[in-house]
C-alpha cells in the first residue's frame, strides 16, 4: 500500500556489525552510539536482511518485505558525532528467488527513492563507513511512495545532472581559453 511506513532499529546484535576496535553503546531509545576511528573505508558496519535462515543464525529478518512494482523512499535517521564522520553510505542489494544478487544501489544521503527490479524476493542493507566513523544511529525510515513522487525525484536529479555538467563544460572552456 503506498504510504505505508516502516521504522528498522540496529538490534543488540553483534554478529551483523563491525565489532573490531568499536565502541557500541545500545541506548533505551533504540539508538546506538558507535565510534570507530581505526575502521578502514568501505568497511561494512552493519548489515539489515529481509530473509534469514532462522535454524542457522537465530536471527529474525529486521527489514519489512518489499516488491518489485512498487516504488519506495529510504530515509537515514542518523547524528554525526563529529563533522569528519558525515561519509556513511548505505547499500541496498536486492536478490532474486534464488539468492543471486540482481542489483545494487548506492545511497550517499541521508535520504533517496529507489525501484527495486521486478525480481526482487528479498534484499539486504548495509551501512558502509566512507571516512571516519563516529555517529549516533537512530532508525531506518523505509516507506512505499507513489510513482509520481518517484517520477518528480528522478526529474530533479536529472536537473542537477545538467547543472552539473554545464558547470563542468564551462571550466573546460575557460581551461582551454587560459
Amino acid at each position: 500500500m503506498v504510504n505505508d511506513t516502516w521504522t528498522v532499529y540496529w538490534e543488540e546484535v553483534m554478529s551483523d556489525s563491525y565489532g573490531y576496535g568499536s565502541e557500541v553503546e545500545f541506548n533505551k531509545d533504540k539508538s546506538v552510539r558507535y565510534s570507530n576511528r581505526l575502521m578502514p573505508p568501505g568497511t561494512v558496519v552493519h548489515r539489515w536482511y529481509s530473509k534469514t535462515n532462522y535454524q542457522m543464525h537465530r536471527l529474525e529478518p529486521t527489514l519489512p518485505l518489499i516488491d518489485g512494482e512498487s516504488t519506495y523512499f529510504i530515509g537515514l535517521n542518523i547524528d554525526y558525532n563529529s563533522v569528519e564522520s558525515e561519509a556513511l553510505i548505505l547499500r541496498i542489494i536486492f536478490y532474486d528467488r534464488y539468492d543471486n544478487e540482481t542489483k545494487s544501489t548506492i545511497v550517499r544521503d541521508n535520504k533517496a527513492y529507489f525501484l527495486p527490479p521486478i525480481t526482487t524476493y528479498s534484499y539486504s542493507i548495509e551501512l558502509i563507513n566512507g571516512g571516519n566513523a563516529d555517529f549516533t544511529f537512530k532508525s531506518l525510515i523505509i516507506k512505499e511512495v507513489s510513482k509520481e513522487e518517484f517520477d518528480e525525484d528522478q526529474k530533479r536529479i536529472e536537473k542537477l545532472k545538467k547543472i552539473a555538467s554545464k558547470g563542468q563544460k564551462k571550466r573546460r572552456k575557460n581551461k582551454k581559453s587560459k
